[in-house]
């Protein structure tokens, strides 16, 4: 594993993860507690915004265009939600597979 995936694919992902989720806690933290709904659309809507807008209003009245894109918004979250869980699985496994490839090679190089 290299050394430049390890930082795109693992460290920049858990980094972005962490700061989003200590600046959305003013989000989803509700009453002292957790609302996992808030949670969940939080991260999906930040991993899912390439896929939001399926229908761009065109020559739409104002009412009609803002609940297009309420609802683009909520699509959008709802797709977002399993490319999030995605995106932060592969993060850790390059988090760990990194410094464990790194110990295999150092090891083999130090029998042979």
């Amino acid at each position: 594993m290299r050394a430049d995936k390890f930082i795109t694919k693992g460290l920049m992902p858990m980094v972005g993860f962490v700061v989003v989720g200590w600046l959305g806690s003013y989000f989803y933290i509700v009453d002292g507690q957790m609302d996992w709904f808030r949670f969940a659309m939080l991260f999906g809507i930040l991993a899912g915004i390439p896929h939001m807008f399926l229908v761009v209003p065109h020559n739409w009245d104002i009412s009609g265009t803002v609940g297009m894109v309420a609802a683009c918004v909520l699509i959008g979250g709802l797709i977002g939600i399993p490319v999030a869980v995605w995106k932060f699985i592969r993060a850790a496994v390059y988090l760990i597979g990194f410094p464990v490839s790194r110990l295999w090679n150092w090891g083999k190089q130090r029998i042979v």
